[in-house]
């Protein structure tokens, strides 16, 4: 069976590399169980102090890959439970991830760089989350880590128009940390990695426990207060059964406008 991804180790420093360049990393269902699954192990290995996720060749993760997206339901909504078992298991990884981010970032791809602890992005790197435009809802989960990123009016404008910003403008608008020149970029996430590792691990890993706690205090829970996003939910998997994507994903692949129903 074809590995999707690649898991490297540097000392104390652990890449773990999304490898599917030919398709831009586009993110199936099994990338996500791996990626799951990679992080569950890495998080229980004590000697390990950071992590970085990266993409193989010229693109961190250019979306989902539509053969699974577009199952429709109950299948195609399967796919942001997926994602989110996906996020969920960086964001209890006791140890920080960075991304390192080049090329497109796009869709699933950006989305996975706001699970991320701190990220940093080649400054012609592209980011959006075009689900607008495709006639698709993204998960409760990542609309409300967007708006906890990057603050009400931006995220709304990212998703109601899917348009795509800059390493230079992610990183003003707190998408990521930092933005470097394209050719330091591998540099720059080592000399980061490498402060970190130096650190104490106890102190780091109570730190992003820490981190964590307020993010989740200052979240809604799907499983304390699932009728909080109840409605949302119903609205998602509709958007995943409709024409709307169906006409968007056929205009994506055919390079043209879609022309929505609103069915």
């Amino acid at each position: 069976m074809t590995q999707l991804i690649r898991v490297e180790r540097e000392d104390a420093i652990v890449t773990v590399t999304m490898d599917r360049p030919d398709r831009r990393n586009a993110i199936s269902i099994a990338m996500l169980e791996e990626l799951q699954h990679a992080f569950g192990e890495l998080g229980g290995d004590e000697s390990v102090r950071v992590i970085v996720l990266a993409g193989e060749g010229e693109h961190f993760c250019a979306g989902a890959d539509f053969s699974d997206l577009t199952m429709m339901t109950p299948e195609g909504f399967d796919y942001g439970q997926s994602f989110e078992h996906a996020i969920a298991s960086m964001t209890s990884c006791p140890v920080p991830i960075v991304a390192r981010v080049q090329g497109a970032a796009l869709g699933a791809g950006c989305q996975i760089v706001g699970g991320a602890d701190l990220a940093i992005a080649a400054e012609d790197a592209r980011f959006g989350i075009p689900a607008a435009k495709l006639g698709l809802v993204i998960n409760f989960e990542n609309v409300q880590r967007l708006v906890l990123s990057v603050g009400l009016k931006r995220a709304g404008e990212i998703l109601y128009t899917g348009r795509e910003l800059s390493g230079l403008e992610a990183a003003e608008w707190g998408l990521v940390n930092e933005a470097v020149p394209p050719r330091g970029l591998h540099a720059r996430v080592h000399e980061l990695c490498q402060t970190i590792a130096a650190g104490a691990p106890l102190t780091t890993r109570a730190f992003k426990r820490g981190i964590h706690t307020v993010v989740k205090r200052l979240s809604l829970d799907r499983e304390r207060e699932p009728e909080a996003m109840a409605e949302f939910d119903a609205m998602a998997s509709a958007a995943y059964s409709s024409a709307d994507l169906a006409e968007g994903v056929r205009a994506f692949r055919e390079r043209r406008p879609p022309r929505f129903e609103g069915r």
